[in-house]
């Protein structure tokens, strides 16, 4: 049936298996629907920390193959220097039913095998990566928004893989740390204002990528494409510059389209 469809349970009602069933479906259909079309990812929370020489992923949610993967507790992992870039992600397991629950699995898994892509591997999610050099301390703090790139000794997570709707998107932790170096300046630009408040507004999700990469190729004065990662985060980089010393190649171009002949 298409439309209402809840149980009702008051004295002198028979429990059926349909009812029970209708409250099943009912539970697990809000969260699928609400999120129809959205890439596997993050969905919310799952924040990095550091203590000693383990990395904590808190709780949250992700998104695999449609299904919602509830995170209740925190995660955790022991990590060693090495000379090479390490990888964390989720690694989600094929679901398997036992007498009465179907079941999925999500690991932490630490390995040194990746690709730069944002889609290394069918059943992994990338959380983040890292440079931990001997006798370092791995950093989950940053000083600025350049600072989200350094090499060495850092949690790195531009290449993170957030859900959005028809594609993965990136973390809102780059996104946030952007809009909060931006308002410190002086904006003028509507463009700039509107993007930093969807910014403000996200309740703990993210940005869907085309909306990101729509304002950088504006801001920017580029042909609308598809970025990746890393050219998402050299956008942003780019335009917080231009911000910083009051310009707006935007504007430089919207008055050459206006410009004043004189004879």
């Amino acid at each position: 049936m298409a439309g209402y469809k809840v149980p009702v349970f008051e004295k002198g009602t028979i429990l059926t298996h349909e009812m029970m069933n209708a409250l099943k479906n009912n539970t697990l259909d809000l969260g699928r629907l609400s999120y129809y079309g959205y890439s596997d990812g993050i969905l919310s929370g799952c924040a990095v920390s550091m203590s000693d020489n383990t990395i904590f992923v808190s709780q949250g949610i992700i998104i695999f193959q449609q299904n919602l993967y509830f995170l209740s507790k925190d995660m955790k992992v022991t990590i060693q220097p090495g000379n090479g870039w390490q990888y964390l992600y989720f690694q989600i397991g094929s679901l398997w039913r036992d007498k009465s629950f179907v079941l999925g699995e999500v690991q932490l898994e630490l390995t040194t095998n990746a690709g730069d892509h944002i889609e290394a591997c069918s059943n992994k999610i990338e959380i983040c990566r890292f440079r931990l050099q001997n006798g370092a301390i791995l950093r989950t703090q940053y000083r600025n928004f350049a600072d989200l790139n350094t090499e060495f000794d850092t949690i790195n997570e531009i290449y993170a893989q957030w859900s959005g709707f028809g594609r993965v998107s990136i973390s809102n932790k780059i996104l946030r740390i952007f809009a909060k170096e931006a308002v410190k300046e002086s904006l003028d630009d509507p463009q700039d204002i509107l993007f930093i408040q969807q910014i403000l507004a996200l309740d703990g999700k993210t940005l869907n990528r085309n909306v990101i990469e729509f304002y950088i190729s504006l801001k920017l004065g580029q042909t609308y494409d598809e970025m990746s990662n890393q050219q998402i985060y050299e956008g942003l980089k780019a335009i917080l510059k231009d911000i910083r010393h009051g310009n707006s190649r935007k504007s430089l171009k919207t008055r050459e389209n206006h410009r004043i002949v004189i004879d």
